[in-house]
């Protein structure tokens, strides 16, 4: 389908490479033909920083011709965008479609390197031929040369209200001026904590994707975050048994375990400045804690086979009864005062085997809320305390 000189797909689909493929099937006629916009540039969070803004207006035609979409799917620890979602457009596209529409909220956006930024001096006079004495002038204006071409400018935040675009007519797409902040030499780390800035306190910003676009793979970064290290720890888990895929990463799935429930307050304690993995693997290395935590969850499924394997039935492998277990690791290490092997782990297993309900329909409580998983682990260790006395707590 041609619309305004857009060559859009009738059933779009989505596309996860960055300036390799055309989302949306957008195709531009005129790729070398440059556009020139006025705007502020200002610095944040103060005059003296070197962090530069440039606020402007554009046709939405010409963001759907020249922004791409910067994705975590692609495996760039510092990809940030969520997926589009389709169902979302034509909605957002009613609503641009009104006489009155108005789309107060800027667009953010990270202007690429072929965009030219040219000074223009600021007026001393206004159009009246009167003297204008700026109280400020930290800001200036500038034209931004934009080359019309993909991915000349890459999405930061309003992907939707972009997109939405290509579901209007001509005249409306063509006519409306959307409103840009524009960011310009920004580290990719940058444009991942401005999108996470923008988007975490917002009811629809799913929890594990904000602590999934922290993940790195930097040992000294993660030595001096707990939190990156339980990031981490969980990504790598994820890949072998006995999670093998189980752990959900992103803001899709409906796996019963996730990435934030998982690298939560007990992992990340674990491996604070008293935490006993920390005290007990002196190594303190993402491979040693690992091995350590694969080991005691795959002896977990070896001994509950039917009940980890049956998440909708059984407590064994979801977020409340990752949280136990987690809590019942730290005892275990209490107790035994040392690194564990499987036979350890075994042995302290063993009276939940005789003691334990695990299924949903028979626990007398359910360990719901924000006391439920303390009280889960307390019902652990009394259960172990019947076979093992000097269990600690």
């Amino acid at each position: 389908m041609d619309v305004g000189g857009l060559r859009i797909q009738e059933r779009p689909k989505p596309v996860f490479r960055l300036m390799s493929d055309r989302l949306l099937g957008i195709k531009t006629r005129e790729e070398k033909t440059t556009f020139t916009v006025s705007a502020i540039k200002l610095t944040q969070p103060n005059s003296q920083s070197k962090t530069e803004l440039f606020l402007f207006s554009i046709p939405a035609e010409k963001l759907l011709k020249t922004c791409s979409i910067y994705r975590r799917a692609q495996g760039d620890a510092n990809a940030y965008q969520r997926m589009l979602s389709f169902k979302r457009l034509p909605k957002i596209a009613g609503f641009l479609g009104q006489p009155d529409s108005l789309l107060p909220t800027n667009i953010v956006l990270h202007l690429g390197p072929n965009i030219n930024v040219r000074e223009i001096s600021l007026p001393k006079k206004d159009t009246s031929g009167g003297v204008i004495n700026f109280s400020r002038a930290d800001v200036s204006l500038v034209a931004l040369d934009i080359p019309l071409e993909y991915a000349s400018m890459e999405i930061i935040d309003g992907q939707h209200r972009i997109y939405a675009f290509t579901q209007t007519e001509e005249k409306i797409h063509k006519g409306y001026n959307v409103l840009v902040t524009g960011l310009q030499h920004l580290e990719d780390a940058q444009k991942r904590d401005a999108f996470i800035a923008i988007n975490d306190n917002s009811r629809r910003m799913d929890p594990n994707l904000v602590a999934y676009l922290k993940y790195t793979t930097d040992d000294v970064a993660c030595q001096n975050d707990p939190e990156l290290m339980a990031i981490r720890l969980v990504v790598e888990l994820n890949k072998k048994a006995p999670f093998n895929k189980s752990i959900r990463l992103l803001d899709t799935g409906k796996e019963r375990i996730t990435l934030k429930g998982f690298a939560g307050y007990d992992l990340k304690g674990l491996m604070g400045t008293r935490g006993l993995l920390r005290k007990y693997y002196v190594d303190n290395t993402a491979k040693e804690y690992g091995s350590a935590l694969q080991m005691y969850f795959s002896t977990i499924q070896s001994e509950f086979k039917t009940e980890w394997a049956n998440p909708n039935k059984y407590i064994i492998a979801t977020n409340r009864g990752i949280s136990a277990f987690l809590k019942l690791i730290k005892s275990m290490l209490r107790t035994h005062e040392g690194p564990l092997d499987h036979d350890t782990i075994k042995r302290y297993l063993a009276p939940l085997k005789k003691h334990q309900t695990w299924e949903y329909a028979k626990l007398q409580q359910n360990y719901t809320g924000s006391q439920g998983w303390k009280k889960f682990h307390k019902d652990l260790v009394a259960n172990i305390k019947k076979d093992i006395p000097t269990f600690k707590e």
